[in-house]
């Protein structure tokens, strides 16, 4: 009963704030995407010691893993709500009338 709970606040909370995700999601750069799939392919790489030998590969993967977190967290840290409020308040809606 109580996880059933925390899934139906959460899935509100996420209807709820779907307009800042998509946003947020935009408008980040492509280079950070790209990093960080660059990161899980040398992660997933090193975890199946693929074209890396055992005992390296799981050091290989401890490491992309953290740089992936150490990515995430560094976004996070820099991230302002109030400039994305801003900019998102500053861009122009899609308006129906005026294309009649």
């Amino acid at each position: 009963m109580v996880l059933l709970v925390i899934i139906i606040v959460m899935l509100g909370l996420l209807a709820y704030s779907w307009r800042y995700f998509w946003s947020v999601l935009k408008n980040t750069s492509k280079f950070l995407y790209l990093s960080v799939i660059v990161l899980a392919l040398i992660q997933y790489m090193g975890e199946n010691a693929i074209m890396f030998p055992y005992s390296l590969g799981v050091i290989i993967e401890e490491l992309a893993e953290n740089v992936i977190y150490i990515v995430a967290l560094i976004y996070l840290w820099q991230f302002r709500l109030t400039d994305f409020e801003s900019r998102l308040a500053n861009k122009p809606d899609f308006d129906v009338t005026r294309n009649k």
